[in-house]
């Protein structure tokens, strides 16, 4: 048998050779000797620096995607995003798409209802930048708009002796009222634009409140207000929208509450208003408990996950789990939520006549806290219980601690 390769050797490998040894040294500039060979030389190169950190980065969802937006960033000839359901990504640990160019990119296939986290990258022949600071949004078909929900008349048991915890005994019967509470925490969103027209109209606040736990994302609660920042806001919403206000600073009702720091009596609250309102303790666990009867939670007995945020480590988008019986959403967990009433763990229910009509705790508390209700992303899931009470002075705030607006009539 003929092998073709063995006639021609010296020709195949001067024809690929000597172009190749011509093209490689030109492109490195390799000395040649008088004897043809390549004497060695020094090859010199100007390093290229990484790019430095993108920066502005913001995320904005849609149905079912999320867009990506930064700032184009010194040194870059391409971006990577990397993503992923917790704060803590980074290019370590998140989904990676690479090579991108432009200061924008739509990621897609994301589910609904799904907060998600971000960083950007900035790449070029130097290498890759460290990890942007995150930015969040949570894909959702159609966004969170407030809306008041009517909560029918009649009684309900209050309190819980399944667990036998002290502050929420005694089991006593409570008849409510109808009235409306708002399917959704107040969002930072609602507060801001409430916030802006009362500062604009003779009212000042202790906080100007924080777009959730980190200030990132969007339809977030609002947190880091306290009681009197709560009440006042009210007034401000009433105001704003043609209602009557409900707080007032005088007996006769006639001044309405704008500023500073006033422990209202029940007395100065004009309850039959059709103005906006903190819920009272028993209208508020009235509405957690969505029509069910001595239960743990607004939806039974077990607490099972992906029920409620009480672990997510930061406020997520108000809505993305399933609403109660009632049909309002986040009536446990993302924050806790301030009601009317004063009350200490010591106090409990001591206070308490069974079969009593509209409520509205003691007139103090020998502790000087009022409530909150419905726990929050952090302090655990025994606060997730819809007798779950816990106690602070009416000027705490927190990241984890907002409101929901209540109304006697729509």
């Amino acid at each position: 048998m003929r092998r073709w390769y063995g006639k021609r050797p010296f020709f195949v490998l001067l024809f690929f050779s000597v172009p190749l040894f011509m093209i490689t040294c030109v492109a490195k500039r390799v000395a040649v000797s008088s004897s043809g060979l390549a004497a060695p030389t020094e090859v010199s190169a100007i390093p290229v620096a990484a790019p430095l950190i993108p920066t502005g980065v913001s995320a904005v969802e849609g149905n079912g995607l999320v867009t990506v937006i930064w700032t184009s960033a010194a040194g870059a000839t391409s971006y990577n995003i990397y993503y992923g359901t917790s704060a803590s990504v980074s290019k370590k640990s998140g989904t990676k798409i690479a090579l991108l160019s432009g200061s924008r990119y739509t990621v897609r296939r994301l589910n609904n209802k799904t907060p998600y986290y971000f960083v950007v990258t900035a790449v070029n022949a130097g290498g890759e930048s460290e990890d942007s600071a995150w930015a969040t949004a949570t894909p959702i078909a159609e966004a969170p708009k407030p809306g008041l929900v009517r909560i029918p008349a009649g009684p309900f048991k209050m309190g819980d002796n399944l667990d036998k915890t002290s502050f929420a005994l005694p089991v006593h019967s409570v008849y409510v009222d109808e009235y409306y509470i708002d399917k959704y925490e107040t969002t930072y969103t609602l507060w801001k634009e409430v916030y802006d027209w009362a500062a604009a109209n003779g009212y000042n606040f202790d906080n100007a409140g924080s777009n959730g736990s980190f200030g990132k994302g969007n339809n977030l609660p609002v947190v880091v207000i306290n009681w009197y920042d709560s009440v006042k806001w009210f007034n401000a919403r009433s105001e704003k929208e043609g209602r009557t206000p409900v707080y007032y600073i005088d007996d006769a009702r006639t001044n309405v509450y704008r500023t500073g720091r006033v422990d209202l009596t029940a007395a100065r609250v004009k309850w039959d208003a059709n103005g906006y309102r903190l819920p009272t303790e028993a209208e508020w666990e009235k509405a957690a408990r969505g029509g069910l009867e001595g239960k743990r939670y607004p939806w039974g007995d077990e607490l099972g996950t992906g029920q409620a945020n009480d672990n997510m480590g930061s406020t997520v988008p108000v809505g993305i789990y399933q609403a109660n019986g009632y049909g309002l959403y986040d009536m446990a967990g993302n924050v806790f939520e301030w009601v009317w009433d004063w009350g200490s763990e010591r106090q409990a229910y001591d206070w308490a006549v069974d079969g009593a009509k509209n409520p509205r705790g003691p007139d103090s508390s020998d502790t000087r806290t009022r409530i909150r209700r419905g726990g929050g992303y952090t302090y655990g899931s025994q606060h997730l219980k819809c007798s779950g009470r816990m106690f602070r002075t009416p000027t705490y705030t927190a990241p984890y601690f907002g409101f929901r607006s209540a109304a006697s009539k729509r």
